[in-house]
Formats: C-alpha cells, sequence, structure tokens
C-alpha cells in the first residue's frame, strides 16, 4: 500500500533549473545586472589620481580606487538592486503582487546614478574608471526604465481591454 505524497517534504511541482530563469529575463533586467556587476567590479579600479607634492623631493601621483564613503553607498546598492531583479523575476519565492517592484527598482536605479555622478563629482582629479562608473551606472537606469515602461505599457492594454469590454452607462 504506497502512501500519497507529502506535500510538505516533496516539491510536486517541477523546479526550472536557475539558468533557464536566468535565461528568461528580458533585456532590461539583464542589462541592470551586468551593468550593476560591472559598476561593483570598477569600484576596484583606480578612480583618482591625486599629485602629492614633496617640495624640493619631487612629486607622487597617489591613485585611489572608488572605494571610499559614497563607494561603499553604491556597491551596496548595486548589489541590492540586482539582488531584487534576481528575485523578483528570476528565482521561484513568492513575492507580493501588489507591490510596484518595476517603480521601486527604478527608483533604485536612479538613486544609484545620482550617487555614482556626486561621487565623481565630488572627487578631485577623477581617472577614467570615475566617467565608466557614471556610464554604467546610466546603463542600470536605461535598463531599469526599459522595465518600467514595458510594465506600464502592459497596464495601458489591459486596461483599454476593460474599458472596452466593459458595458457603457445605459
Amino acid at each position: 500500500m504506497s502512501r500519497p505524497p507529502n506535500p510538505l517534504l516533496e516539491d510536486t511541482a517541477p523546479r526550472q533549473p536557475v539558468l533557464e530563469r536566468l535565461r528568461g529575463l528580458s533585456r532590461g533586467e539583464l542589462v541592470m545586472v551586468v551593468a550593476a556587476s560591472l559598476l561593483v567590479i570598477d569600484l576596484f579600479l583606480t578612480w583618482q589620481n591625486l599629485e602629492v607634492d614633496f617640495g624640493p623631493a619631487g612629486t607622487a601621483t597617489s591613485m585611489l580606487d572608488g572605494w571610499d564613503g559614497w563607494g561603499l553607498l553604491i556597491a551596496l546598492t548595486s548589489i541590492g538592486l540586482i539582488t531584487a531583479v534576481v528575485v523578483v523575476y528570476a528565482s521561484e519565492i513568492e513575492i507580493p503582487e501588489d507591490v510596484r517592484w518595476e517603480l521601486w527598482i527604478f527608483v533604485g536605479a536612479v538613486a544609484l546614478f545620482a550617487m555614482t555622478l556626486l561621487k565623481n563629482l565630488t572627487d578631485a582629479d577623477s581617472a577614467w574608471p570615475s566617467y565608466l562608473g557614471v556610464v554604467l551606472a546610466g546603463a542600470v537606469v536605461a535598463g531599469a526604465y526599459r522595465n518600467w515602461a514595458r510594465t506600464r505599457q502592459r497596464q495601458r492594454r489591459r486596461l483599454r481591454r476593460r474599458t472596452r469590454s466593459s458595458p457603457g452607462p445605459s
């Protein structure tokens, strides 16, 4: 006599492999994940070339990476955005559907861009990796905007269908 499967011990639905779920991400979501990951890596490069004058002994160049207070905040925001995109769009975790995730991710991407731009503007003698960081943060915003705009477009289509199918006032 066989027992029915215990739903608490066995998953009845077949699980999709992680790589398949990641391949299912939209272009905007992929741009966000890749650009935010590259931005974290970019923080390890030289963001500033400071000339230090030692008087008659000469000058030296001090090369500073992007890891200061702003850099840490940029890295944490980037990692948070990557995590949000993967959890919301590529995981099997049940999340509340009434939350406008696209909007919150877009707001986080704009904040990331603002922090990166502010860091670049306040750092003295910025090097090319700092400008690359601004470009990568802009790519995160572009991916988030694309994802948000696509969702808004779908919502408008659904609203139009509802208004066409609903009977008008008599």
